[in-house]
């Protein structure tokens, strides 16, 4: 059956006003409109509403019983038009951000200010993760976006490169290294790795898993970049980091095919989740503004 809404708001107009005429008044629209839209609703529920015969117009006693429920229906539906309102522009508009490590919060802040200097209504909170724990707080809408590598994709899932860092060979014993790389290279020698939690151990064994080329690794786990450097100047083994985390061995290029090695970094986030205007704006912004900003050395 068709309970139009329009029809159960123009009964509660009718009721409100006491005749068609005063309520397609307040409701700037023609006095057939009223009356069509609720003879289609009368004819929804098999009864009529109104007694249209006498002098004052009055509800007949089907009516008396339906309007506490088209009532209810109208107030349902302004509380959720209410709550609709909240989450699409809430009083305080919170914009949750999570990372990997491997990026780090100072490139992610230089990237992201010029959109929180455009509305300083929006709170950016920063939240540092595991690559685990951004996919489940992405998930549970408990991070509007995340930032890192290797987040998996979905159909709910919308996605914006951000940059990319060179990878370098950091040679055991602080050797001096040539000016690049090949992963056959590399592969000579025992390899540190981090414990796996920000996605660089994954991403590093990616490398040698897709060019097939088997590796030696380390049996312990580095928690930090700056102790992969120390474990390699101590000649535990040698290991690959993007350039930002490199602070004091330059190291070698990366090179695979010819080209320098990479890792490139993404902003992921649920496209059903985003429901607020200024998450919306948010994700705008990263697929316009921080492209270009890229390009113009902002994150350098």
């Amino acid at each position: 059956m068709n309970y139009s809404l329009a029809g159960l708001r123009y009964v509660a107009a009718v009721v409100a006003h006491g005749s068609f005429s005063a309520a397609a008044r307040a409701a700037g629209v023609s006095q057939p409109t009223i009356s069509n839209a609720i003879a289609d609703l009368e004819e929804a529920c098999g009864a009529r509403l109104f007694e249209r015969s006498t002098r004052r117009l009055a509800l007949t006693p089907a009516g008396e019983r339906l309007l506490p429920s088209i009532q209810g229906v109208l107030d349902a539906l302004a509380e959720l038009e209410r709550a609709a309102k909240v989450l699409r522009s809430p009083p305080q508009k919170l914009l949750r951000v999570g990372f990997s490590p491997l990026l780090g919060a100072q490139r992610l802040a230089r990237l992201f200010s010029p959109f929180i200097a455009g509305d300083r209504t929006v709170e950016l909170i920063y939240k540092e993760c595991t690559v685990g724990d951004l996919e489940q707080r992405l998930d549970t809408g408990a991070l509007d976006v995340v930032c890192g590598i290797g987040i998996g994709r979905a159909p709910n899932r919308a996605r914006q490169r951000l940059y990319s860092d060179e990878l370098r060979w950091i040679p055991p014993n602080a050797a001096p290294a040539p000016e690049q790389v090949g992963l056959r290279d590399v592969a000579s020698e025992r390899l540190l790795l981090t414990v796996g939690n920000c996605g660089l151990a994954g991403a590093t064994r990616a490398l040698f898993s897709a060019a097939r080329i088997s590796i030696r690794e380390y049996a312990g786990f580095a928690l930090t970049y700056s102790a992969l450097e120390e474990w390699a100047e101590l000649g535990i083994g040698g290991a690959l980091l993007p350039t930002v985390h490199i602070r004091r061995t330059p190291g070698a290029r990366l090179v695979i095919d010819g080209h320098p090695a990479r890792l490139t970094y993404e902003a992921v986030w649920r496209k059903d989740h985003l429901v607020a205007d200024h998450t919306k704006a948010f994700a705008r912004y990263l697929r316009t503004v921080t492209p270009r900003l890229v390009r113009g050395g902002a994150i350098d």
